[in-house]
């Protein structure tokens, strides 16, 4: 069988028509390696979702605490991020240009100054020669080791996020940095067609799109006597968030959204903005940022300070006579017409390290009135950082438990609702989600076709839990921190792994009882 090249990526997420498989692979090659098909491609439209992220704050200004001992927490202001998603072959179309530029934009670098320095949505070896890509652990570690190497000096740690990076990319910067890249003086007529699906974008509301329908879906379901022949119907559903439990496939087919949903979508003809969530906008993102990256990097690198750029995440090191300096040119540079962009005080964290009472330390610093508050450390990356030791973020932790917990819901509801007679839990997956015993990464195994009692060794990976990744940043960090700090974070996982575990089993025992009881009323009650 033909190897299946690294941007063929079936995705399963319902769409208007049906998704990709495997099988698919030949035709879709053919097609979006053909230049002049692609010049002549026409987009369907994005299918547009508001992803609304609720954040709770611990109530500084309030000592009292809840019933669980706990600070009281309030509400934050959300975070709301708009994604959109191409249809399956408009994604294949945008993941093949992704790898055309990714590779043009890796050699445009490879020999500029400031190469190390970008490191978001790149494959960076970890060692030259050898298996294995750095991630955020490795990109945070080498900024925590640059300040834990200067502990002579006082240093200043500026930690900026562009605003409204993805909607605020200026089309005419986008294009001539593209352009730059693949060595062209103009866009070549195929890649226009996809520059243009990406600056004029339409699309359609996702509700919208479900209520055309009259709130039903086209899901995937088995055929009776066979393990693998599958027939795809149209079913009602109570909304779209149970689509991915009904394993819904489509919206609609391609025919019919043409025929008579055209009415639904939606132009944007903005002169700036690229969607967030489509295969090619993160290579995007580098792209459009390689004048700014060599202008900071050159600067940076005249006080001898430390530069890194996390797509729109940066982090300047340097020492604290340069700060206000450093500070007005990050905003100045990317305010210029280089980027179009900008930087917003509240975006901006200023951190200092210095030894104080003979220990090196971080701190959090009020940009406008120098107040220091020593309880702040270093956040960068999902990370902390205060001089001593790097910990992970304990939102990290938060999301894993409230994780944890909706599992567990999910869980007891399925199994009041299952044919099996004792209604007990599936234990095995929640085991494997969140406690040791499914944290070990290894590579699976599947049984041949022809002998089930043999096994096949498979491209695939169980990449393990949140636990794994606690245990690789433990590993990683152990040279700055010098003991287990961060695998202790985890230690009380398990004990809430096994409290939930036992809360929900005592109460299916005592729903089952009452279900019992009623069913049992019921047929006394007929007699």
């Amino acid at each position: 069988m033909e190897e299946i090249e690294e941007w063929f990526k079936t995705k399963k997420y319902p769409h208007i028509g049906k998704p990709l498989k495997i099988n698919d692979y030949k035709r879709v090659k053919l097609y979006v390696e053909n230049p002049e098909k692609i010049r002549k491609h026409s987009f369907l439209p994005f299918i547009h979702k508001t992803i609304i992220k609720r954040k709770y704050r611990a109530d500084k200004q309030n000592p009292s605490k809840n019933p669980s001992k706990k600070r009281t927490r309030k509400k934050d202001t959300p975070k709301v991020r708009d994604t959109f998603f191409a249809s399956h072959l408009d994604a294949m179309v945008f993941s093949k240009y992704n790898h055309i530029l990714s590779n043009a934009y890796e050699q445009f670098i490879e020999r500029l100054p400031f190469n190390e320095s970008v490191v978001a949505y790149r494959k960076i070896h970890i060692e030259i020669g050898k298996k294995g890509n750095k991630c955020n652990i490795d990109f945070a570690k080498s900024a925590f080791e640059f300040i834990a190497s200067h502990q002579d000096k006082k240093l200043s740690v500026i930690v900026a996020d562009v605003t409204s990076f993805f909607d605020n990319l200026d089309h005419k910067i986008l294009k001539r940095q593209w352009t730059a890249v693949i060595n062209e003086t103009t866009l070549p007529p195929d890649h226009y067609n996809v520059f243009k699906a990406l600056t004029r974008i339409k699309y359609v509301e996702s509700q919208d799109l479900f209520e055309a329908y009259d709130n039903t879906m086209i899901v995937e379901r088995g055929v009776p006597n066979s393990s693998t022949q599958k027939v795809h119907v149209r079913k009602n559903m109570n909304g779209i968030r149970y689509s991915k439990e009904k394993k819904a496939v489509a919206y609609c087919e391609k025919e019919e959204f043409i025929k008579n949903n055209l009415n639904l979508v939606i132009s944007q003809n903005n002169k700036t903005g690229i969607p967030q969530g489509s295969p090619i906008s993160a290579t995007l993102a580098n792209i459009y940022m390689i004048d700014f990256d060599a202008l900071i990097f050159d600067r940076i690198k005249n006080i001898n300070g430390f530069y890194q750029r996390y797509s729109d995440d940066l982090i300047i090191v340097c020492e604290q006579q340069y700060e206000r300096d450093i500070i007005k040119t990050l905003r100045d540079t990317i305010k210029s017409d280089i980027t179009k962009l900008e930087i917003q005080p509240n975006k901006t964290k200023l951190y200092r390290f210095e030894i104080v009472n003979k220990l090196f330390k971080g701190f959090q610093v009020n940009e406008d009135t120098k107040g220091i508050y020593l309880n702040s450390p270093l956040e960068y990356l999902g990370f902390t950082y205060d001089g001593q030791r790097v910990l992970i973020k304990t939102s990290g932790f938060s999301k894993f438990y409230r994780s944890m917990k909706g599992a567990f819901n999910r869980s007891a509801s399925f199994a009041l609702r299952s044919k099996n007679p004792d209604k007990s839990i599936f234990k095995s997956r929640l085991y494997s989600r969140f406690t040791h015993k499914g944290a070990d990464r290894k590579m699976k195994y599947r049984p041949l076709p022809d002998n089930p009692k043999l096994y096949n060794k498979t491209k695939e990976y169980n990449w393990g839990n949140y636990l794994s990744y606690v245990n690789k940043t433990n590993e990683k960090m152990s040279s700055l921190n010098g003991n287990n700090a961060i695998k202790r974070q985890s230690r009380k996982s398990w004990a809430k792994f096994n409290k939930l575990m036992k809360m929900h089993e005592s109460r299916l025992k005592v729903k089952l009882i009452k279900l019992n009881s009623r069913v049992l009323r019921s047929l006394m009650a007929k007699k």
